[in-house]
C-alpha cells in the first residue's frame, strides 16, 4: 500500500468529487432533469426504478457516492465512527417506529407536507413527544425527515420510498433481519467444527437466531403472512434491477428463440421480455405452489391474450433434470446466490444435461469485486472516464480514479450487505469474477459474455463447454 502516498489523497478525491458533481449537473441539464432537492415533496424521476439513467449520469453518480465514503473515511474521527457504527442498529430500529406506527404514512398526507409538530404527533398516536422527539431527530440526521422549525418534523425525498406501494417500503417491512445479525458471531465461531464450516442451509445464523431447524424456506412455507412479506420484499429487490436488465443486455440477438425461466417466481421477466420479443415463447418453471401465483400474475399483467398464451407456467425443482432440453435460453435471475456451491452446480449441471450445442444459459447475479484501492486508476489498457460516456447511449463501466476502490467503495455496501445477509440464511454468497468462473466450469459450462448493468448486478452468458 506505499503506493497510496504518491499523491494527496484529499487533492485526488476532491477532483473526483468535482468533476463527478459537474458531470451530473450537466446530464440534469442535457436531460431536461428537475433540479435535486432533498426536500421535494414528490420523488424525482432519478428515484424511479423504471427510469432509464443515462451512461454518463449512472456513473456520475457511483462516483460521487464513492468519493464521499472515501472522504468520510478520511476526515472522520475513528473514535466517533466507532461509536456511530455500534449504534447504527438504532437507524433501523428508529425507521421501524416511524413506520409501523403510522408516523410516517400521517406526514405523507399532503395537509402535513410542511411538517407536524412532536405535540401533534403525540396527541395522534398517543407517543410521549419527548421520547418521539429523540427518535426522530436522529432520523433527521440521517436525512430521512428534516427540522423546518425546532419540534417540527416533515419527510424528505429521501423517505417518499417508504410509502405505501413503494420498494422500499416492502422491503423494511420484512422483518428477521436484526435477529440473523445478532447471531452471525455465534454462527462463524460455533464449537462444532463442522456446524462452523458448513454450506448447509439449516446451519446458518437463522437457525440459532430463531432456535430452529427449519431452513428459511420451510420456516416460510409454515407461516404463510411472513412467506407473503418475504416474497413482497423480494420482488422489489428484483423490481430495483429490472430496467437495466432489459436494457444493457442485447435480448433482441434472441428474438424468435424459446427461454426457460428456472425458478421464475411470478414471471416478471418472462413478461417484459414477452412484449420486448413478439416472437419468443416462455416457460416459467417453479415449485408447484408458485405455479398458481404465477400464472394469476401473469394474466394480470398481460391483458393481451396474444403475448399472454407465449407463456407456459409449469412446475419444475431446479435440483432435478432440467425437462426442457434443446438450444433454448435458459435463464436464472438471483436463483444461485441463494446457495453454496455444491448446490449451484447441481442446478447447472441439469440444465447443462438438457441443454444443446446452441443453448445458452443466462445467469443473472452479482459479480463481486475486490475493494482495492491504488493512488493510480485502476485498469488495464486505456481507462474510460466521465468525458468519455458525453453522448454514449450505451452503458460502460468507468475506470476507478486514483483512491477510488476498484468495487467504488460506498457504491458496493448494499451488495456486499446482501451478501452477509445471504450467508447468515442460507450459507451462500455473492461471488467474484474468479469464484463464479472456477463454479461455472465445474458445472460443466464456459463463459461466452458477460455484461455489466446499470446497477448492482451483471449477467453472466453461459454455453455447454465444447470437448
Amino acid at each position: 500500500m506505499g503506493a497510496l502516498h504518491t499523491l494527496q489523497e484529499l487533492d485526488a478525491l476532491q477532483d473526483a468529487m468535482n468533476k463527478a458533481l459537474d458531470a451530473i449537473r450537466a446530464e440534469i441539464d442535457v436531460h431536461d432533469l428537475p433540479d435535486l432537492s432533498n426536500y421535494a415533496t414528490e420523488p424525482h424521476p432519478l428515484d424511479d426504478a423504471h427510469f432509464i439513467c443515462p451512461p454518463r449520469l449512472y456513473e456520475a453518480r457511483k462516483l460521487a457516492l464513492a468519493t464521499i465514503g472515501q472522504i468520510r473515511n478520511l476526515i472522520q474521527r475513528p473514535y466517533e465512527r466507532v461509536v456511530e457504527q455500534s449504534t447504527a442498529v438504532y437507524e433501523t430500529a428508529c425507521l421501524d417506529i416511524l413506520v409501523k406506527t403510522g408516523i410516517l404514512d400521517k406526514l405523507a398526507d399532503e395537509e402535513h407536507a410542511n411538517g407536524m409538530h412532536a405535540l401533534e404527533l403525540e396527541r395522534a398516536f398517543d407517543i410521549d413527544s419527548v421520547k418521539l422527539m429523540t427518535v426522530l431527530r436522529y432520523l433527521a440526521a440521517q436525512g430521512w425527515l428534516h427540522e423546518p422549525d425546532e419540534r417540527v418534523f416533515a419527510l424528505t425525498r429521501l423517505a417518499l420510498e417508504l410509502r405505501q406501494g413503494n420498494n422500499g417500503r416492502k422491503w423494511i417491512m420484512t422483518p428477521g433481519k436484526p435477529t440473523v445479525a445478532t447471531s452471525l458471531l455465534d454462527q462463524l465461531t460455533h464449537p462444532d467444527r463442522e456446524w462452523r464450516y458448513s454450506r448447509k442451509p439449516d446451519e446458518t445464523a437463522f437457525q440459532l437466531g430463531n432456535n430452529t431447524k427449519l431452513t428459511l424456506f420451510e420456516h416460510l412455507k409454515r407461516n404463510p403472512d411472513e412467506l407473503t412479506q418475504w416474497a413482497s420484499s423480494v420482488q422489489s429487490l428484483g423490481d430495483a434491477y429490472h430496467s437495466a436488465i432489459i436494457n444493457d443486455y442485447p435480448w433482441r440477438e434472441l428474438q424468435s428463440r424459446s427461454f426457460v425461466d428456472c425458478g421464475g417466481g411470478q414471471g416478471n421477466l418472462s413478461i417484459s421480455l414477452a412484449e420486448l420479443l413478439p416472437e419468443a415463447q416462455f416457460i416459467v418453471q417453479d415449485l408447484e405452489e408458485v405455479v398458481p401465483i404465477a400464472k394469476a400474475n401473469i394474466a394480470r399483467r398481460l391483458t393481451d391474450p396474444a403475448k399472454r398464451s407465449r407463456i407456459t407456467v409449469e412446475p419444475h425443482n431446479f435440483f432435478e433434470v432440467q425437462p426442457r432440453g434443446g438450444d433454448r435460453i435458459y435463464m436464472l435471475r438471483y436463483i444461485l446466490h441463494d446457495w453454496p456451491d455444491h448446490a449451484c452446480i447441481k442446478i447447472l449441471k441439469n440444465i447443462a444435461q438438457a441443454a444443446g450445442p446452441k443453448a445458452k444459459i443466462i445467469i443473472v447475479e452479482v459479480i463481486s469485486v475486490p475493494c482495492t484501492t491504488s493512488a493510480y486508476a485502476q485498469y488495464r489498457g486505456h481507462p474510460v472516464t466521465l468525458d468519455d460516456l458525453r453522448g454514449a447511449k450505451r452503458h460502460q463501466a468507468i475506470t476507478p480514479p486514483a483512491y477510488i476502490p476498484e468495487n467504488f467503495g460506498a457504491c458496493a455496501k448494499m451488495s456486499l450487505a446482501l451478501g452477509v445477509h445471504m450467508m447468515g440464511v442460507f450459507n451462500a454468497l455473492e461471488r467474484s469474477m474468479t469464484e463464479w468462473f472456477d463454479l461455472i466450469t465445474r458445472a460443466g459450462l464456459q463463459i461466452s459474455r458477460v455484461q455489466g448493468l446499470r446497477g448492482m448486478v451483471s449477467i453472466i452468458e453461459c454455453e455447454v463447454a465444447r470437448q
